[in-house]
């Protein structure tokens, strides 16, 4: 589990390329868009900043209560006395005393309908009370790194020291995917509670009005302070989006769709997985410091989700490192790394590896004058030789 969540947290750490601001404009104030494929950000808008999220938080919720329900089909009456402690301006499915409900119900209803009797059903019917289960959603936080999300309720209203991230929602949006009865329930469009008294169209529906046929499930949220906000994803030919935006003007009946309609639009027609560089590419030619040619090629093919319109002829490919070998390099060594750029902008870097081990010898030069010099020295030998055997001669005539 551990080292899922640490996986998990790479969606944050590399950013391969964004798209320029003054492509598209959307009233959002925060945004956050993140290819599920590869864990990378595409494009951001203030996503660290802190803000309110409003009801979008019940993804954490859910997600919470599903971890911790036994049997999702389990059956009880509901007295309505669990809600003393509601606000009661709170919007609510309507659930009334009395009624025999299920977890299903309460979970659709948290995250179809955004009914606060729902969510805070689900925190008292699994932990007693509403607070009980807010440690749980914050202990949920701290499992998964977020270091900006404070939960003081499941509803979502607006608290003083409650507060979260559209970065860190990314990532508990994320984490809920991977739940198989979390995304059945997020990729429902209509779902009806156990003795068929309601029934709840989900975002899908709403997504579904403003064209986006694409969208496969998501969260809400509103209030005066955070603004329309939106937690979803979709699904193209190329790969798994998944965006988070939030601050959109209330004002504007859904603009949190629209937003995001503006952002999936861009990304699902412009966007597609491209080859930077094919294995083998000659990157560079150095040398070794004995003067052997060493050239530095590419070890697998870059394959990015990044706007088409990038062509081989506008990335720029640069070699920084070590321009001569030593002979102490062995083969595997660190000796630099190679950048591919677009204006400027880095999509891609990698360690470039010694391809040889550089061992020691003489250069040519030094060898040259070693043979001369025992040439030489044999010569020398020689002619003493022929002189003693000369001498020898002599003396026996």
């Amino acid at each position: 589990m551990k080292k899922f969540l640490r996986f998990l947290l790479l969606i944050i750490l590399f950013i391969p390329f964004y798209v320029k601001a003054s492509t598209f404009e959307i009233d959002s104030k925060n945004a956050i868009l993140l290819n599920l494929k590869d864990n990378t950000i595409v494009y951001e808008k203030n996503k660290d900043e802190v803000i309110k999220v409003a009801s979008m938080q019940k993804i954490m919720t859910t997600i919470v209560a599903i971890e911790n329900i036994k049997d999702f089909d389990e059956k009880f009456v509901l007295d309505t006395s669990i809600y003393a402690g509601m606000d009661p301006d709170a919007a609510i499915c309507g659930f009334y005393d009395g009624e025999t409900l299920s977890y299903n119900d309460l979970l659709y209803g948290t995250m179809l309908k955004s009914g606060a009797d729902a969510a805070y059903g689900l925190g008292v019917m699994i932990s007693g009370s509403e607070a009980a289960f807010v440690d749980k959603m914050n202990e949920k936080a701290k499992e998964l790194g977020l270091k900006n999300t404070v939960f003081r309720n499941t509803v979502g209203l607006d608290d003083p020291e409650q507060h979260s991230t559209v970065s860190d929602m990314a990532i508990i949006l994320k984490y809920a995917l991977n739940n198989k009865k979390f995304k059945e329930i997020i990729n429902t469009d209509r779902y009806v509670t156990s003795d068929g008294y309601l029934a709840f169209d989900g975002p899908i529906v709403r997504a579904r009005k403003v064209g986006m046929n694409y969208f496969f499930g998501g969260k809400t949220g509103y209030t005066e302070e955070a603004g329309l906000c939106l937690g979803s994803y979709s699904t193209s030919k190329e790969t798994d989006l998944l965006l988070v935006t939030a601050g959109a003007d209330y004002h504007k009946d859904n603009q949190n769709f629209y937003d995001q309609k503006t952002v999936y639009d861009y990304f699902i027609n412009n966007y597609g997985y491209n080859t930077l560089i094919k294995k083998g590419t000659l990157i560079k030619k150095i040398k070794t410091i004995y003067d052997e040619e060493v050239e530095i090629k590419a070890t697998r093919d870059v394959v990015m989700y990044i706007d088409n319109s990038i062509f081989q002829k506008d990335l720029k490919i640069k070699y920084t490192g070590e321009e001569n070998l030593p002979k102490d390099i062995k083969k595997g060594d660190k000796i630099g790394k190679y950048t591919i750029s677009y204006k400027d902008v880095v999509l891609y870097e990698e360690d470039v590896l010694s391809p040889i081990t550089v061992k020691f010898r003489l250069k040519k030069i030094f060898i040259i004058i070693l043979l001369i010099l025992i040439g030489s020295i044999l010569l020398h030998l020689f002619s003493r030789s022929i002189r003693r055997k000369r001498r020898i001669k002599k003396r026996r005539k």
